[in-house]
């Protein structure tokens, strides 16, 4: 039973000493570190409260003590099977190294139960969560200028037993999922888990995404110069006058189209399927209209041309 004060996200087990050994240590070492970390930044302690609704009853193990395990199982990476956590379970140096007493060491039915108990709305709990994670770290790092990278991600599932929701992607032969990322560096900073065959700019989901997050630095934040970086599967005039409308910045990957190569004086290769980058007006030409500034490679060069469109 837990004690009167204890901090229900402290580890159970603590590690009090430390010695040398003559024999090879492995990887697994590193997990103390990193639950420590989890412990130090306040990580556990926030989502053992966005998530204390799921545990019914006093008994059994507590919230953050499973996530612990559950987290420290994905940094590990020894095994992507549910089943590990009962070898686990009879493991006491696994149990020392990350902290936590024999017997609360979690199983594959609590861990599975955890899960299912996991419905659709809470990924919002999640996304909250590393919302708060990056404002968090803005305020450390204090950057002047925030460059945030926007992406899909294949998750390949096609040798799964069970694929529940498991849908065809762009990559031929692979049936997962695609979901959408914002990334801040290394960090991603916002998530949408999405079926497969949901394309890059499916949805209104990277309008709602960019909106809440540039709302979000200015609200929690401050006012700085926003930078959005996006790929070929991003080049859509919705998005660029969206970002626009913001009074964001943005870099956008795309190919040389026909009313592009209408649009522009500079000669741009014949062939339709060239690379070319679009970045954000820097002045208005006339209402209604905007100056985007397109780069594009030709035999080695750089050329870089203002051009007006229409706002759509």
């Amino acid at each position: 039973m837990r004690k009167k004060g204890q901090n229900v996200t402290s580890p159970a087990a603590p590690i009090d000493d430390f010695d040398t050994t003559t024999q090879r240590l492995t990887g697994r070492a590193g997990l103390a570190l990193f639950s420590r970390y989890l412990t130090s930044t306040g990580f556990l302690g926030a989502m053992s409260i966005l998530f204390a609704s799921m545990r019914k009853s006093g008994k059994g193990i507590r919230i953050g003590s499973l996530l612990r395990q559950i987290l420290l199982f994905m940094a590990d990476g020894t095994s992507r099977h549910m089943t590990y956590f009962d070898e686990l379970r009879g493991d006491t140096g696994y149990a020392g190294v990350i902290e936590t007493p024999a017997s609360d060491m979690v199983s594959s039915h609590q861990v599975k139960r955890f899960f299912a108990g996991c419905s659709v709305g809470r990924q919002w709990l999640f996304r909250r969560l590393i919302k708060d994670i990056f404002v968090w770290r803005l305020r450390v790092k204090k950057p002047d200028i925030i460059v945030l990278g926007i992406d899909t991600m294949v998750m390949d599932n096609s040798e799964a037993d069970v694929r529940e929701g498991v849908q065809p992607t762009y990559k031929h032969g692979v049936k997962g999922f695609q979901p959408l990322h914002v990334t801040w560096g290394k960090y991603i900073v916002d998530a949408v888990f999405r079926g497969g065959k949901k394309h890059s700019n499916h949805g209104t989901t990277v309008l709602t995404t960019t909106t809440h997050l540039v709302e979000l630095i200015r609200r929690r934040y401050r006012d700085v110069p926003i930078l959005f970086r996006m790929d070929a599967g991003f080049f859509d005039q919705k998005i660029m006058a969206h970002l626009e409308d913001l009074g964001v910045g943005y870099l956008v990957g795309g190919k040389i189209y026909g009313d592009l190569r209408e649009r522009v004086d500079m000669p741009l290769p014949r062939r339709s399927g060239k690379r070319l980058k679009v970045v954000r007006a820097r002045r208005r030409a006339r209402p209604g209209t905007t100056v985007r500034w397109m780069t594009a490679e030709s035999r080695g060069t750089r050329l870089v041309q203002p051009y007006s469109c229409e706002k759509p």
